[in-house]
């Protein structure tokens, strides 16, 4: 064991007298009496049931709550009393400041989240496979597809995990949040390695687009890990499982997207609201942000590997005869300049248009758009 506490209350003296003497029903009700006025939290809709919008009235509201939580350090709830003297355990909260990890609307993504969870074993129609005959090489495409969705996926359940325990628990809103997410990506990794190894199996690794997954984990905080994650990344495998429903062999696999489409649209929501907050709260740190994401937009393009672009292609085109290339080439051109046109466009949302002038993505958007018109 690495931690021992400041007191050994099985031998404490003090502690195992007092204990005896409540339950000799001598009590102080001390507890009894309230430090602050009273809130009452309500439902707003009953249809809806107790929301945590509700909950964000007097002390409990995030907005009551300094920009820079200093005296917990616990685990504390927001809103919970902190008894002056008390000795509370220093967890080492690294990320106290509400602008480190606060979104607009965190509180209605949990809700989402959490409202609308699905299952992987069951959710998909898996008994319709056989019912569909596709052919060799656009099973192999799929699976190829597949293997290379379930290392993203992965690396999107890493990193809410790496920071939670970084957060004050002040910011407990954002905490169940991001452990919605990491259950929606280790979700999300069981289903395409599912459907990869009910088909041709899973294939190739990419350790092209691994590196460029590595520069997430090793971002130097939450919001540059955040950005990385939620707005470029999982922004950009939004836009590739809209058209990945597309271009999908059989109902089955649409299906698959749908579901997935509806957990990335939260996360990259969710990305999109933090970087506005932190923008709108700490404009001083753009020249970092900016920085940062002239890196990570070089990392990213390391997905853009031959083997993940080649079965992309096949499944666009339909097949891998030459008129079936020369259509795939057009559909993913087409769908990658989509991914960078749209990355811009949450960006600008966000609060950074200047990415759509300074950004290394315009040179790979310049050959996405020169591939389709030629």
């Amino acid at each position: 064991m690495s931690y021992y506490g400041t007191n050994d209350f099985s031998y404490n003296s003090d502690f195992n007298l007092r204990i005896r003497d409540i339950k000799k029903g001598n009590l102080d009700f001390g507890w009894l009496d309230r430090a602050r006025e009273e809130v009452k939290v309500r439902r707003a809709d009953p249809r809806r049931g107790l929301t945590l919008e509700d909950c964000e009235v007097g002390v409990n509201a995030i907005d009551n709550t300094p920009e820079v939580v200093r005296e917990n350090r616990g685990v504390a709830p927001r809103g919970a009393i902190l008894l002056e003297g008390a000795e509370q355990p220093d967890l080492g909260p690294s990320l106290n400041k509400k602008s480190d990890v606060w979104a607009y609307r965190v509180q209605s993504y949990w809700e989402e989240a959490m409202s609308r969870q699905w299952n992987a074993t069951t959710d998909v129609p898996w008994g319709d496979m056989d019912k569909y005959e596709i052919p060799e090489d656009i099973e192999v495409a799929f699976c190829q597809l597949c293997t290379l969705l379930s290392e993203v996926e992965m690396i999107a359940t890493d990193l809410p995990a790496k920071w939670s325990h970084h957060m004050n628990s002040y910011f407990q809103d954002v905490k169940n949040f991001i452990a919605t997410q990491a259950i929606d990506e280790a979700r999300h990794a069981e289903v395409f390695r599912k459907r990869a190894l009910a088909g041709a199996g899973l294939l190739r690794a990419s350790v092209r687009g691994e590196h460029a997954l590595k520069g997430i984990l090793e971002a130097d905080s939450y919001s540059e890990g955040s950005v990385f994650l939620h707005v470029l990344g999982e922004g950009f495998i939004l836009t590739l499982f809209r058209s990945s429903e597309y271009i999908s062999p059989t109902p089955v696999e649409q299906r698959m997207f749908q579901l997935v489409m509806q957990d990335e649209a939260r996360h990259v929501s969710y990305g999109l609201q933090h970087l506005k907050y932190l923008m709108d709260n700490c404009p001083e740190v753009r020249p970092q942000i900016n920085g940062f994401l002239d890196e990570a937009e070089r990392h990213l393009s390391g997905l853009f590997n031959p083997d993940q672009l080649e079965s992309m292609i096949v499944l666009g085109g339909k097949g891998t005869t030459p008129d079936c290339i020369r259509t795939g080439i057009q559909t993913v051109g087409a769908f990658q300049g989509k991914q960078i046109e749209e990355y811009f466009h949450r960006a600008e949302r966000a609060g950074l248009p200047e990415r759509r002038t300074r950004s290394p993505l315009l040179e790979l958007q310049k050959r996405m758009i020169a591939g389709i018109m030629g």
